[in-house]
């Protein structure tokens, strides 16, 4: 029997870290990680999900040290600043969306 109140919290809820609570190695900019994110987006919703671990993947691959939390957080301000458009709670990766602002 299955209850579905017993849920994995780690899959609603994945990070609550605010950008500003971020330091970032001395190693990165916030450039760095914007352009990372960028390049994963379009004009068409993609789960945050996604987005957070496709640029973990290329933050690896080029020697960034940063977490999925990070990039999380960021995505989070992005959207919040209007650079980027979001539906749903972006805390939720698995049930919101981010996408490029249409042109």
């Amino acid at each position: 029997m299955s209850n579905f109140d017993d849920e994995d919290d780690d899959d609603r809820v994945c990070s609550t870290l605010r950008w500003k609570e971020v330091v970032l190695p001395a190693s990165v900019t916030e450039a760095n990680v914007d352009a990372l994110i960028f390049a994963e987006l379009n004009e068409q919703w993609r789960k945050v999900a996604r987005i957070v671990a496709r640029t973990f993947q290329a933050c690896e691959s080029r020697s960034m040290p940063l977490s999925n939390q990070v990039i999380a957080a960021r995505i989070q301000d992005l959207a919040e600043a209007g650079r980027i458009e979001s539906q749903g709670n972006l805390t939720m990766w698995r049930h919101s969306e981010v996408r490029l602002r249409p042109i």
